[in-house]
């Protein structure tokens, strides 16, 4: 019998925390073949590895004459980390990622898959914050996202390669590294340290829990009526920053970590200027064009990490109804 051949995707940062979430989704469907291009080897299995960057152009281009699919997710990521470094942002970000689209396009592939983020929005007060919206970046990695978006319309237009573009707000889950907020506060409270807050704790955000996200890059990549679009996917929970931390402890009542609130500028805590306010999506795009919607809660994504986290750093700790019962 005659066996239809495989889907062939290339994820770029293949390795990162969406990303791994990401493959092993698309893997349930047993219908895609995974090519994963990272600097570290991925955390998957069953996917072909291709150690390099983006930058790696000669590497890429043979693996492209195969590939149907792009998704990149390769970036410079982290607030402090690329407000610090913001040549290698825009080589990165920019200059590197829009290498790597035009080889697609010299390829030929079907179609682009690019995670851009909610930072794009910067302090716009049009809340929630739309897809058409006019766009006011604050960082270098927002205005990098920005510019790529413009890259890849213009690509969508001259050629037949079709475009879908995802502006991720505040995703969290299991894997990700400690240095974002979610991951940074269950980590102290199962440790007995301090949750810090930047500022007064009343910038909020619409935590979007991985599992969800993954979901809405996938129906993206399915949905194709049309040669270009742009989808917020986010949750519609929205937090302040002292609320997550609350709900952090109660998730794990025997801690004895504090709330502590640090000021802007001091002790190596970032400029206020760079601290988006409020950060909320408009989300009808996305559940009308593609049936997608966040359902997880704050609650429910921060127990799990903390299930996670527990059996990652070998404590004492053990469950009962979805509580942590005792800390070492």
């Amino acid at each position: 019998m005659f066996k239809k051949r495989k889907e062939k995707i290339l994820i770029t940062g293949g390795s990162g925390f969406i990303a791994t979430h990401l493959i092993k989704y698309l893997q349930t469907f047993d219908k895609y073949e995974i090519t994963v291009l990272d600097i570290v080897p991925p955390k998957t299995e069953n996917v072909k590895f291709i150690q390099a960057s983006i930058s790696d152009l000669s590497k890429i281009e043979p693996i492209l004459n195969d590939i149907d699919y792009v998704f990149n997710f390769a970036a410079m990521i982290g607030v402090d980390n690329c407000a610090n470094n913001p040549d290698a942002v825009m080589q990165v970000n920019y200059v590197d990622t829009k290498n790597l689209f035009d080889l697609c396009v010299k390829k030929c592939i079907k179609k682009i898959i690019f995670t851009s983020s909610s930072e794009v929005y910067g302090n716009s007060e049009d809340i929630p914050y739309k897809e058409n919206a006019i766009l006011q970046p604050i960082s270098t990695y927002a205005k990098c996202k920005m510019m790529i978006e413009g890259y890849l319309m213009g690509i969508s237009k001259t050629t037949k390669i079709k475009v879908g573009i995802v502006r991720f707000f505040n995703v969290y889950g299991l894997g990700q590294k400690d240095d974002f907020v979610s991951s940074i506060f269950v980590k102290a409270a199962l440790t007995n340290e301090p949750l810090v807050i930047f500022g007064d704790g009343q910038q909020s955000r619409c935590f979007t829990y991985v599992d969800d996200a993954v979901k809405g890059v996938y129906s993206l990549f399915k949905y194709n009526k049309s040669p270009y679009e742009i989808v917020n996917i986010g949750s519609k929970f929205e937090s302040t920053i002292e609320n997550l931390a609350k709900i952090v402890l109660s998730s794990i009542p025997e801690s004895k970590s504090k709330i502590v609130f640090k000021n802007y500028g001091i002790d190596n805590v970032r400029e206020s200027y760079l601290e988006i306010k409020r950060r909320i999506p408009f989300t009808d795009k996305a559940n009308r064009l593609l049936g997608f919607e966040a359902v997880t809660s704050i609650e429910d994504g921060v127990k799990n990490i903390a299930f996670s986290y527990v059996k990652e750093i070998n404590t004492h700790d053990y469950f009962e109804d979805g509580r942590i019962l005792s800390s070492n």
